[in-house]
């Protein structure tokens, strides 16, 4: 079986990385995602571009996760992504079994305001989505 995690070092998706390791059995294959959003910016240099800080607190978070799960036994991949998280962990996820997202648990209007990676994931997946509270 093949897991992918959406992950962001938030204690949401903790919790996700937690239970899937908790549903992943040996031989299974784990994809851990962490995506940074581009910062839009006005100006002599406007356009979207990636905080270099913003990317090594994503790398670093993704070695966290990646020995998290080595230390239950889980030998996993992880990938980097740049852009909208959502999209992101999706593309990741083709041809994979199992999505474990985290919910934040914003309300209706910050959901509807700012959208949601769970949700998004959820609509947009061709595969089988945990979200975990």
């Amino acid at each position: 079986m093949k897991i992918v995690v959406g992950y962001d070092g938030s204690d949401h998706a903790r919790r996700a990385l937690e239970r899937a390791a908790d549903v992943a059995n040996p031989g299974d294959e784990i994809l851990v995602v962490g995506a940074v959003e581009p910062k839009l910016e006005s100006g002599p240099t406007s356009g979207a571009h990636q905080d270099p800080s913003e990317a090594e607190h994503r790398r670093k978070n993704l070695e966290d996760a990646q020995a998290f799960l080595a230390e239950r036994g889980y030998e996993a991949e992880t990938a980097e992504a740049y852009g909208d998280p959502g999209s992101a962990i999706v593309d990741a996820a083709k041809g994979a079994d199992l999505i474990v997202v985290g919910s934040r648990g914003r309300n209706t209007l910050e959901r509807l305001l700012l959208g949601s990676v769970s949700s998004k994931v959820v609509h947009r997946a061709e595969a089988d989505v945990l979200v975990v509270r």
